[in-house]
C-alpha cells in the first residue's frame, strides 16, 4: 500500500501535486474525501503544504475546462476549441474565480524556484514527464522530500516520500 495521506505526521513539509487538489474539488468518489481531509490539515497548519505556480496553473486549467463544459453543455475535449472560437465564454465563468480565490488564502506556500536545467536532468534520470520533473526540481531546490500525489510515476524517485490518498470505503 505504501504511505497514505492520513498518516502524515504533524509539521511534515509536503509538496502538493495537482491531482490532490482536483480530487478534492471534483469530489472524486474514491479519493475525494481523503484529499479534502488532507487539505483541511494543511489549512489548520498541522502539515506544511507547498505547491508551485505550475501546479496551480494545471488546477486552474482543469477547473476552467470543466466549468465551460458544464455551462455550455459540451464535452470537456471541446472546451479548448470553444475558448479559441469565443473567448467571451471565459468572462461568463463564475465558480472558477471563487475556487481559485479559496486556494490563494488556503495557507499553502507557493514555491517560486527557477528549475532549469535541473528538471531536464531529473526527467532523464527518472523518466518523468516535463511537468513532473519540474515539480520534483522545485521540491529539491527547497529541501522538500515528501509529496502528496496519486501519480505512480514518482515511485521511480528513490529519495522521494510519496504520500497517496486512501480509497474512500463508503
Amino acid at each position: 500500500m505504501g504511505l497514505i495521506l492520513s498518516q502524515l505526521q504533524y509539521g511534515e513539509r509536503v509538496f502538493i501535486d495537482t491531482n490532490i487538489f482536483l480530487y478534492a474539488v471534483f469530489e472524486h468518489s474514491a479519493y475525494g474525501k481523503s484529499c479534502r481531509d488532507f487539505l483541511r490539515r494543511v489549512e489548520k497548519d498541522e502539515i506544511m503544504g507547498f505547491t508551485s505556480d505550475m501546479v496551480l496553473n494545471e488546477v486552474f486549467h482543469k477547473l476552467m475546462i470543466s466549468e465551460i463544459a458544464e455551462t455550455q453543455g459540451i464535452e470537456a475535449y471541446n472546451a479548448a476549441k470553444l475558448i479559441k472560437r469565443d473567448p467571451e465564454v471565459i468572462r461568463d465563468l463564475r465558480r472558477i474565480w471563487e475556487e481559485m480565490e479559496l486556494l490563494s488564502v488556503f495557507g499553502i506556500t507557493l514555491l517560486n524556484t527557477t528549475t532549469y536545467p535541473e528538471f531536464v536532468r531529473l526527467s532523464r534520470e527518472y523518466q518523468l514527464s516535463a511537468a513532473d520533473a519540474a515539480h520534483l526540481a522545485s521540491m529539491q531546490a527547497n529541501g522538500i522530500m515528501s509529496m502528496a500525489s496519486n501519480d505512480r510515476d514518482f515511485k521511480r524517485v528513490p529519495w522521494l516520500k510519496l504520500w497517496r490518498p486512501e480509497i474512500n470505503s463508503s
